[in-house]
C-alpha cells in the first residue's frame, strides 16, 4: 500500500456485537481480540500506512474500554475519542464527532471490518471526483449477507439492494467512505441515524460513487468470520510481501477469455491456454491485474449489467481458483455510436485504472487482440503488447496497430517480460 497525501480518519467503533456476544461477551466487536490483539488496530495501522494522521474514534458501547486501551496515538496516528451521550447510529455518531474534525472531508471507516485495498489510492480518487460521498465497493461471491452495491459505468452508485438469500455474486459496501465536511455537517442530529440506511440511499442521484475494487473483506459481526480472522490477516501479509512492479492491463474477450459473440452467460466463460500460467508468472514478479473491457452488449440490449457482473463474476472466481487476483475491472457499456470518453481507444478507462490503483504510465503494459488496445495504450504513453489470440492474429496480419511486442499468447509473453 502506497502512502499518500495526509488525511484524517473517523473510524466507526461503537458497535455492541450482538451477534459475536456468544464468543466476546466482554468486549465491543472493534475491541476484539485477534492474535492478542484488538481487531481495530489492524484498521488502525493500514490507516498509518496509507498517510493518516489523525484518527476520530467514535464510540459508544464499553468506550471508557477503547480510551483505555489505545488511549492517545498509536503507529504515529493520534487518536482523538469521540463517545456518544447515547446511541446515534452510525450517522449519528459522525455528526456527534463533527467538532473534532479539523479538516475539509474525512476518511470514513467501520472498525470492526477490513478490506485489505489501497485506501491512500482511494483518497486520491475520491478527492479528484470531488462528489458530495464517495464508497469502496468490493466484489464477493454471494452478497446475500451484506446486500449488494449497483454502479454504473462512470462509477455512479444507482441502488442498494437490500440483503436476499441467493443474491449471488456482485458488490457491496466495503464500509470504507470519503465524505466531504459538507455532507457530515448536514447529517441529522443529535437523533440516531444510519449512515449505511438513511445517509447514503439519499445520495443517490445526487452524485454518490462507488470505486469498485476486487479485495480480501472481512466483516467480524459473525462468529464465523471472527474465527477465520486469523488466518484472513496472515493471508494479507503474504499477500504485501510481494514486490509492487508494475500494473498489468488486459482486455478481456479474445485476450483472457474465449471470444464468445456478445458473451451474457458465465457458463461460457473459458480461460485461453497459458493465461492462468502467464499471469501467475507477472504476479510473482510483483504485477497487479486490471482488465479494461468495452461491452456495448449492454447498450444494444444483448444483456443488462447484472448478466455482466455474473459473468465478470464467474472470470475473477476462475482466475483466483488458478491462483490469480484481479486488481479491478473497468468496462464500458456505450454504443459505438454514443461518443463517450470510456470506449477504447479512448483513455479514461485505463486512466481510471491507473489512477485508482496508484500506478503512472511507465509502470504499466496494455495487453490486447485488437487494435484499440494498443491504441489505448498509446494515447497515454503505455507498452502495448497484442497477443495473437482472438481476433490478434488478424490484427497482425492486417497491420491496423504498431504494438511494442506482439506474442502468441500470455505464457509467451510473460516469458519474455519476467521470465519463467
Amino acid at each position: 500500500m502506497s502512502a499518500g497525501d495526509p488525511f484524517v480518519a473517523m473510524v466507526l467503533a461503537g458497535g455492541a456485537g450482538t451477534r459475536l456476544a456468544a464468543v466476546v461477551a466482554d468486549r465491543c466487536k472493534p475491541m476484539a481480540l485477534v492474535g492478542g490483539q484488538p481487531f481495530v488496530l489492524r484498521v488502525l495501522d493500514q490507516l498509518a500506512a496509507a498517510g493518516c494522521r489523525r484518527a476520530i474514534l467514535c464510540t459508544g458501547h464499553l468506550a471508557a474500554q477503547v480510551e483505555r486501551e489505545l488511549g492517545a496515538a498509536h503507529a504515529g496516528l493520534e487518536l482523538v475519542h469521540s463517545r456518544e451521550p447515547g446511541p446515534l447510529g452510525t450517522g449519528g455518531a459522525l455528526r456527534h464527532a463533527l467538532p473534532h474534525l479539523d479538516d475539509a472531508a474525512a476518511l470514513v471507516v467501520n472498525g470492526d471490518s477490513f478490506v485489505d485495498a489501497d485506501l491512500a489510492a482511494f483518497v486520491r480518487w475520491a478527492k479528484a471526483r470531488g462528489a458530495p460521498g464517495a464508497l469502496l465497493a468490493v466484489d464477493v461471491d454471494d452478497t446475500s449477507r451484506y446486500g449488494r452495491v449497483e454502479t454504473a459505468a462512470d462509477g455512479s452508485v444507482v441502488r442498494f439492494h437490500e440483503k436476499a438469500p441467493g443474491s449471488g455474486a456482485g458488490a457491496i459496501n466495503a464500509g470504507v467512505y470519503w465524505l466531504p465536511r459538507a455532507t457530515i455537517a448536514a447529517l441529522p442530529g443529535p437523533r440516531p441515524c444510519s449512515l449505511e440506511r438513511e445517509v447514503l440511499p439519499g445520495l443517490v442521484g445526487a452524485g454518490l460513487v462507488a470505486h469498485r475494487v476486487q479485495a480480501p473483506f472481512l466483516d467480524i459481526g459473525v462468529p464465523e468470520d471472527y474465527a477465520a480472522a486469523s488466518e484472513f490477516f496472515a493471508a494479507c501479509e503474504h499477500r504485501h510481501r510481494r514486490p509492487r512492479q508494475g500494473l498489468l492491463i488486459t482486455d478481456r474477450d479474445g485476450t483472457l477469455i474465449a471470444e464468445r459473440h456478445y458473451l451474457a452467460d458465465p457458463r461460457g466463460v473459458e480461460l485461453l491456454p497459458g493465461v492462468a500460467e502467464g499471469l501467475r508468472a507477472f504476479a510473482a514478479h510483483g504485477y497487479e491485474l486490471a482488465i479494461v473491457t468495452n461491452q456495448s452488449g449492454i447498450a444494444r440490449g444483448r444483456f443488462d449489467a447484472a448478466a455482466l457482473d455474473a459473468v465478470h463474476a464467474e472470470l475473477v472466481r476462475q482466475l483466483r481458483e488458478a491462483g490469480v487476483t484481479v486488481a479491478g475491472i473497468w468496462f464500458c457499456p456505450h454504443h459505438p455510436d454514443d461518443g463517450c470518453t470510456c470506449r477504447k481507444p479512448e483513455p479514461e478507462l485505463l486512466d481510471r485504472a491507473m489512477q485508482g490503483l496508484g500506478y503512472r504510465p511507465s509502470q504499466c503494459l496494455v495487453v490486447g487482440d485488437k487494435a484499440c488496445d494498443i491504441e489505448l495504450g498509446a494515447r497515454l504513453g503505455v507498452r502495448t503488447a497484442l497477443v495473437r489470440t482472438g481476433y490478434g492474429a488478424g490484427t497482425e496480419r492486417d497491420r491496423l496497430c504498431a504494438p511494442d511486442t506482439v506474442v502468441d499468447g500470455f505464457r509467451e509473453l510473460a516469458l519474455q517480460e519476467v521470465g519463467p
